[in-house]
């Protein structure tokens, strides 16, 4: 691949993701149709405020999406907040034409779809309060607002433009959306890159050579590193500019950060457009896939099971991240080691996914037990294993017990054969533990059958996640 220099590489990726002046034209011209049919309805309810990249002059080329707000006086009780900015949102969309949806945050909003001339528009409707003090809030988006009146401040067209650098970059690299699902990069922290690096080239040559504790602060409100870092503790710290009580990369995992300074790495020392529109990843084919895992010597173990209908994806991720967790601890104590763990789901299947060194143990278990001069801990290691075989090695007690299982798709079977009590007893997440005890476990031979019947989606997944390296060096 022939090399190229930064200069010339940026601006023809600009071209592509930066809106013409026909799409700013049309988006304007839906915004203050939304507006107007906003403002009417709303009255003097609520204030009607546009947010998001649209507003900021950051949105990239082809994303037709936009965040409205409606403002509600402070002094509003909780319960007719969330009840009446609903009752506006819907109202406020059937004017449009559009269609709707309730979704979830720390509040319901409204999430919808519309039309403005032959173009679909995106818009998700968010009550909050007009807070003046962001550092006062009383619903997590109420800050948002304040957001936008920071960039808008300080933004000037190039600012814009690396912001939409920053942000093509870190999605092609798989870091961006605060999600829990993806657990990347917001538009806003995005943003707050651009101002405290100027460029992107120089925000490149930085982010390659980030170590995790990173600390941004661009009014420098944090009192100083060691207090943020006892405070926050994360592999990012950029302290908001309108609330130094908050870190804006609290969502970045550390597989997020170091994905895009790995990602940075391989752009500054192969400066292409490549990495801001990478080509995307083929499935592995079945066969493939059966490969891999004999290459590896390993065993794979799938958990699927049916996706709980209305449950959205910021209540399905986590829960399912905790049910791994809990599953690979439980593993272990059956003396099965996992090598690898990782989720995956769409609108119908959720997958849990282990891959296995020790798959199968011996019947029994060696349990070495305190010394023969600490009297009291050896008396009820005793006592623990009376009519036991005991015996001492090396000045300890010692004893043998025999496994129930001694192989894990037996010991995965069983324990999902308990009432769903027991599960949530031994750490499976309440929303998921009623599909959890009509899920199919696969292995081996099985397991890559089960493969071959879900999406090619879940195809793509197993190669990333087999050809996955961030290493910053």
């Amino acid at each position: 691949m022939p090399a190229q220099s930064v200069e010339k590489v940026l601006p023809s990726v600009l071209k592509k993701i930066r809106p013409s002046a026909s799409d700013q034209s049309a988006m304007q011209s839906t915004v203050n149709m939304v507006m107007q049919a906003a403002s009417k309805i709303a009255g003097k309810t609520a204030v009607p405020v546009m947010c998001g990249s649209v507003e900021k002059g950051t949105w990239l080329a082809g994303k037709r999406e936009f965040d409205l707000f409606l403002l509600f006086n402070p002094v509003v009780s909780r319960e007719e907040f969330e009840k009446k900015g609903l009752d506006l949102a819907k109202k406020i969309i059937s004017a449009l034409d559009g269609k709707w949806e309730i979704a979830y945050a720390e509040h319901p909003y409204l999430r919808g779809s519309m039309k403005s001339g032959k173009l679909d528009y995106s818009i998700d409707i968010v009550p909050a309060y007009d807070v003046s003090d962001p550092s006062r809030i009383k619903s997590a988006v109420d800050r948002t607002p304040h957001h936008v009146s920071y960039i808008k401040k300080r933004f000037t067209p190039d600012l814009s433009d690396t912001a939409r650098l920053i942000k093509a970059f870190a999605k092609a690299a798989g870091a961006y959306g605060a999600d829990v699902k993806t657990q990347g990069f917001s538009g806003y922290l995005c943003e707050l890159l651009a101002l405290h690096y100027g460029s992107f080239a120089r925000c490149a040559a930085e982010a390659q050579k980030w170590e995790a504790g990173l600390l941004v602060d661009l009014e420098r409100k944090a009192v100083d590193y060691q207090a943020a870092l006892d405070k926050f503790r994360a592999p990012m710290m950029v302290i908001d500019p309108v609330d130094p009580n908050r870190n804006v990369a609290a969502a970045v995992s550390a597989e997020s950060f170091f994905a895009f300074s790995r990602a940075c790495k391989d752009f500054i020392s192969l400066p292409h457009r490549k990495w801001f529109f990478p080509s995307r990843a083929g499935p592995y084919s079945v066969k493939e896939v059966a490969a891999a895992v004999s290459r590896r010597r390993t065993r794979w173990y799938l958990v699927r099971f049916d996706r709980p209908m209305n449950l959205v994806d910021d209540t399905l991720w986590p829960q399912m991240r905790k049910a791994s967790a809990s599953l690979e601890g439980l593993l272990a104590d059956g003396g099965f080691r996992v090598l690898r763990r990782d989720v995956w789901a769409d609108g119908r299947d959720c997958v849990l996914l282990f891959e296995l060194e020790v798959w199968q143990v011996p019947r029994v278990v060696k349990h070495v037990g305190p010394t023969i001069w600490s009297h009291k801990q050896a008396k009820a290691f005793l006592e623990h294993y009376r009519g036991k075989k005991c015996w001492i090695e090396k000045d300890c007690w010692v004893t043998e017990t025999e496994r129930e299982h001694t192989v894990a798709l037996d010991y995965l079977k069983s324990f999902f054969a308990q009432p769903e009590q027991a599960l949530l007893g031994k750490g499976m997440p309440s929303h998921i533990a009623a599909a959890l005890l009509k899920a199919n476990i696969a292995s081996g031979a099985s397991a890559v059958s089960m493969i071959s019947k879900l999406p090619p989606e879940f195809r793509v997944f197993i190669c990333k996640l087999l050809e996955k390296n961030i290493s910053p060096v």
